[in-house]
């Protein structure tokens, strides 16, 4: 199994910034779902709406590189008017080419699999 689950936080949302950060996440979500890498892609909301959780689901590593390089721009926007992406992935696998990727290259963390029920 390659699967990779990730958690992708915008700590931050401004009111003013809320209507029109929703409009982007639903824009992104159209690409999203002709993404067959993309598992799962599931976005909610604190009580206050002033921080935004994205649960994504990869079918492998590659699949979140796939995923930010096609909607870089959305994001890129997201990220001014969420505060950051506070990101962690939870790879199955140590290994790859495309695990190498995101640990050279971005502010993410990285989590290895210790066990659980599959």
């Amino acid at each position: 199994m390659n699967n990779m689950s990730a958690v992708a936080i915008f700590p931050s949302i401004a009111p003013e910034n809320l209507e029109e950060f929703k409009k982007l996440m639903s824009q992104m979500l159209l690409v999203i779902k002709e993404q067959e890498t993309i598992l799962r892609y599931e976005i909610f909301f604190n009580s206050d709406s002033t921080k935004c959780v994205v649960l994504e689901e990869y079918s492998d590593p590659a699949g979140v590189i796939e995923h930010v390089k096609k909607n870089e721009a959305i994001l890129a926007k997201l990220v001014a008017l969420g505060g950051a992406i506070d990101g962690s992935v939870f790879p199955m696998n140590q290994e790859g080419a495309a695990l190498d990727e995101i640990r050279a290259g971005w502010d993410t963390k990285i989590h290895t699999y210790f066990a659980g029920k599959n």
